[in-house]
């Protein structure tokens, strides 16, 4: 059977217009997808986002410190000698000047009144040529040997009084007075450990914290701190400030002092709270937050394409971490569906409250 030619140049031509038909309806139905990306079938991801506002915020920081008494030293001879009595009880309380360790002085004690007796001499000898000479029956000579001679018996007097002086070993000021070292009748050479005193009177609690939450830093901010077997939080305020980072921790140095009314041990492990306050931060959701090699990183939507931007954390909270640098304000944040973000990303942010 013979085929029609002109019947089948039209079925041909046909099937050619339905299927460009076909493609302009397609065509038609992504142009008209708002926000789509030319070329491409996905429309623009809905994320939730905050903008970033600067807002007054206090955020509570935690730290390690170590308790340390109000002044504490270490009790040592300052001379050889033999000791010849303990003045005091191990772990009692004693009084600034109180006589805690007494080495003999039998040696010493005439030393000083040799010393003593020469000075007298010199003091009768001075004191004789300077009436002779106002009756001109000295020289002038003999009168400057007499005043050097007794300034010289001075300065050996008061010596021999110095060293007399260190035989007694007393308390610099009042507080608790620890263990012995020594027992009565020990030689000892100069600088042998006798005894610690502890001024507990107050307390005082050396802290550190990292250079980023420095500039919050003032004196007389109040902190808290807890110690293991003490069941009340305690009170102190910061005095000192260490006036440079440590180059290798990248940490500052902190003190606190406060009054306590519980047994609280120099030494003990204190686990400091302190409230750091910004008037300018910029705080973003933690969960908004993006950790990486090149550190800690935000999802920012500029012209409803999303892209990794990075920046400075400063102060931290449970729900917040505070942008120090890198961040603006007015900067749309994304804090949903990180996970499946790829930079250049359509987006369209659905706004949030502030953190």
């Amino acid at each position: 059977m013979k085929k029609n030619p002109s019947r089948l140049l039209l079925g041909l031509a046909l099937v050619s217009s339905l299927g460009l038909s076909g493609c302009g309806k397609r065509d038609a139905a992504n142009a008209s997808t708002p926000g789509a990306v030319p070329g491409s079938a996905l429309p623009p991801a809905r994320l939730s986002a905050v903008v970033l506002q600067p807002t007054l915020a206090t955020t509570h920081v935690t730290a390690a410190g170590t308790v340390m008494a109000e002044r504490e030293v270490e009790l040592k001879t300052e001379i050889s000698g033999r000791v010849a009595r303990i003045a005091f009880r191990e772990g009692s309380y004693v009084d600034s000047g109180q006589l805690l360790v007494k080495l003999e002085d039998s040696e010493l004690r005439a030393q000083l009144e040799r010393a003593q007796a020469r000075l007298m001499l010199a003091q009768t000898q001075e004191k004789r040529l300077k009436d002779q000479i106002e009756a001109q029956a000295a020289s002038q000579r003999d009168y400057d040997a007499a005043r050097a001679d007794l300034q010289t018996a001075k300065a050996d007097a008061d010596m021999a009084k110095a060293m007399f002086d260190k035989t007694e070993i007393r308390a610099p000021f009042a507080g608790i007075a620890g263990l012995r070292r020594v027992d009565p009748g020990a030689v000892l050479q100069s600088g042998t450990k006798l005894t610690t005193l502890q001024d507990l009177a107050s307390l005082r609690i050396e802290f550190s914290i990292p250079e980023n939450l420095s500039s919050a830093l003032k004196d007389g901010m109040s902190v808290r701190y807890t110690c293991s077997g003490v069941a009340d939080t305690q009170k102190a305020e910061v005095y000192a400030i260490e006036p440079r980072i440590d180059a290798e921790t990248r940490l500052i140095d902190v003190r606190a002092r406060g009054r306590t009314t519980v047994r609280i041990l120099p030494g003990a492990f204190a686990r400091v709270e302190l409230p750091l306050s910004s008037d300018s931060a910029l705080w973003i959701p933690s969960q908004a937050v993006v950790q990486s090699a090149r550190g800690s990183m935000v999802w920012r939507v500029n012209g409803g394409v999303a892209g990794l931007q990075p920046f400075i954390p400063g102060m931290r909270s449970a729900q917040a971490v505070e942008a120090a640098r890198g961040l603006s304000a007015g900067d749309t944040i994304l804090t949903s569906g990180l996970m499946q973000l790829r930079p250049g990303a359509p987006v369209i942010p659905i706004l949030g409250p502030q953190p």
